[in-house]
């Protein structure tokens, strides 16, 4: 059962992968000509595009909250590791990191509360942006996208930190046998 349930996981985060990867990609050059177009539009031809820049806004935050998934699933996001300086042992390190982990899980707990509870809200009002009349669900579920996805991948973090630490204290305690 749990190795069927493993497998599936492991092609759900081989999928999200790849299509994540994809939607970077494509987003961050989608922004980078919609802002280009803009400023040739507006200070070159004096004719702006009424509804670019909200588009542009539209995908730059679907992307950062990708951007955000992929360092938190990676462990690859901005760290002060100060921690590391001071414990020198794997082990030690290992606990570092697990305690680590679990502060930026429940960080992202408190973070899918909030993001779940506001896009509820702004659901339920039916509130659209200014410019295009778009529902602002749009934008606003990248937070609650962002925020499932984010908590997802610190639990696996956690859980792996955590059993290294676990196995380095049992090689430790065996080694002293």
């Amino acid at each position: 059962m749990w190795e069927k349930l493993k497998k599936i996981c492991s092609h759900i985060d081989t999928f999200f992968d790849q299509s994540g990867t994809m939607l970077i990609v494509i987003g961050g050059v989608l922004v980078t000509l919609t802002v280009v177009l803009q400023v040739v539009l507006r200070y070159i031809f004096k004719a702006p595009l009424f509804g670019l820049e909200e588009l542009s806004r539209l995908i730059a935050v679907w992307v950062y909250f990708l951007g955000a998934i992929f360092g938190i699933k990676q462990d690859s996001h901005v760290q002060g590791d100060v921690a590391g300086l001071l414990f020198n042992t794997r082990r030690s390190r290992s606990v570092i990191k697990t305690i680590t982990w679990f502060l930026s899980l429940l960080l992202c707990v408190f973070f899918l509360y909030h993001s779940a509870k506001y896009s509820a809200w702004l659901y339920g009002t039916g509130e659209r942006t200014t410019g295009l009349w778009w529902p602002r669900i749009i934008s606003v579920g990248s937070m609650f996208f962002g925020a499932t996805f984010m908590t997802l991948y610190s639990i696996v973090n956690f859980i792996k930190y955590l059993n290294k630490a676990v196995t380095q204290s049992r090689e430790m305690i065996g080694g002293a046998l």
